[in-house]
């Protein structure tokens, strides 16, 4: 039988655009490597970009023609593949012909409570559910206890082991680096931050905490900041490129976001892959990723006095970060780079129906599932 390959159907593609994005992006350059046709679609992006050697289509919020187009490629591919289940309603059209599509499932979006009608809708129907961590597709599965099609697949980052060489632990400041969208009411704890500040600074007088990121509130952080008794120490930098992001990484001592709507956690993943610790609160996916006491450390949001103390540990003693440092790579290497991504991905993928069992590509070593022409 002829394979046709996968059509990613996604809001973003292109680099910088958010963690859903950077999950599409992520698969389709895991399914190019394992050898599978790939076409992809931006409904929200103003301009095409290019994800590895796929070239995507951009509809510049143009819905109707987006739906349009999803249909045609659909018919073109053997599947869809679609970034989360607001995209994956795309496919209404398509349920009459019984065309074959997979959908992502990322985190607060599928937690009972929060799961839209339509959106269920949309993950019933598909006949492959992805999930990017154990923890969503177990609030997945407590929204939804009569979906069985569903895989974890936690995500990994772009870059690969043979990208940059290894990071070096010296020249490292005592830098906090916050990184993350300031929406949904500060939920990935930019106040949380600021509110235990001053005790770090006490003990750290040399000390700034600087946040990346833009959305909607970023002024009212501005002010927040700008309130603070330790105010001066502070740096709301915005939105910044990828590249400028991963400098400060590897310049910072510390990563830190106490949010409680992550379903994976992919800054985490970002700052072990620069050798940065990590810390985050337990009362999301957060401490799947990040492992309290190895990698970092994983704290309560609503105990400002030990953020506080897990910060000025991490900052005042070199040998505790060298060591959490060491672990935080070391996890990154095994678990989240590209290479053990897509690895994971392309099992999961052939599970699901994908990609056709098939010879190993070198891309795709000790993967059981590749794609075989016809």
């Amino acid at each position: 039988m002829t394979r046709r390959g996968v059509q990613v159907s996604a809001q973003f593609l292109a680099a910088g655009s958010g963690g859903i994005a950077r999950c599409a992006r992520l698969s389709i350059l895991a399914l190019s490597a394992a050898g599978a046709p790939v076409s992809a679609l931006a409904v929200e992006e103003a301009e095409p970009t290019s994800v590895g050697a796929v070239r995507t289509q951009a509809f510049r919020g143009d819905r109707a023609a987006f739906v349009a187009a999803n249909a045609l490629g659909a018919m073109a591919r053997d599947w869809v593949l679609y970034d989360f289940a607001g995209t994956a309603r795309a496919h209404a059209p398509l349920a009459p012909l019984r065309r074959p599509y997979a959908v992502w499932t990322h985190g607060w979006e599928v937690w009972p409570g929060n799961l839209r009608a339509d959106y269920a809708k949309a993950i019933r129907g598909a006949r492959a559910v992805f999930a990017n961590s154990e923890h969503t597709a177990q609030r997945l599965a407590d929204s939804l206890p009569d979906v069985r099609s569903v895989s974890a697949c936690p995500l990994g980052t772009e870059r690969d082991l043979d990208e940059g060489g290894e990071p070096t632990l010296g020249g490292r400041e005592p830098l906090v680096l916050f990184v993350g969208r300031n929406d949904e009411m500060f939920a990935k704890g930019q106040d949380r931050l600021i509110s235990a500040w001053p005790k770090v600074l006490a003990e750290v007088p040399d000390a700034t905490l600087a946040f990346v990121g833009g959305g909607v509130r970023l002024e009212e952080l501005r002010a927040l900041a700008a309130a603070s008794p330790a105010a001066a120490s502070i740096r709301v930098l915005g939105a910044l490129p990828d590249e400028e992001v991963a400098a400060l990484l590897r310049r910072a001592r510390l990563l830190a976001m106490l949010s409680c709507v992550e379903g994976f956690g992919l800054v985490f993943a970002e700052a072990m892959g620069h050798a940065t610790p990590v810390l985050s609160s337990c009362e999301d996916a957060s401490p799947e990723v990040n492992l309290d006491g190895e990698t970092g450390f994983a704290v309560s949001r609503d105990d400002p006095d030990a953020a506080a103390a897990r910060m000025i540990e991490v900052l005042k003693h070199d040998r505790l970060f060298a060591a959490m440092s060491a672990r935080a790579y070391q996890r990154w290497r095994r678990e989240y780079c590209f290479s053990a991504f897509r690895n994971r991905f392309v099992r999961v993928a052939a599970g699901a129906g994908l990609l056709a069992p098939g010879p190993s590509l070198a891309a795709t070593a000790g993967a059981p599932g590749v794609w075989a022409g016809s």
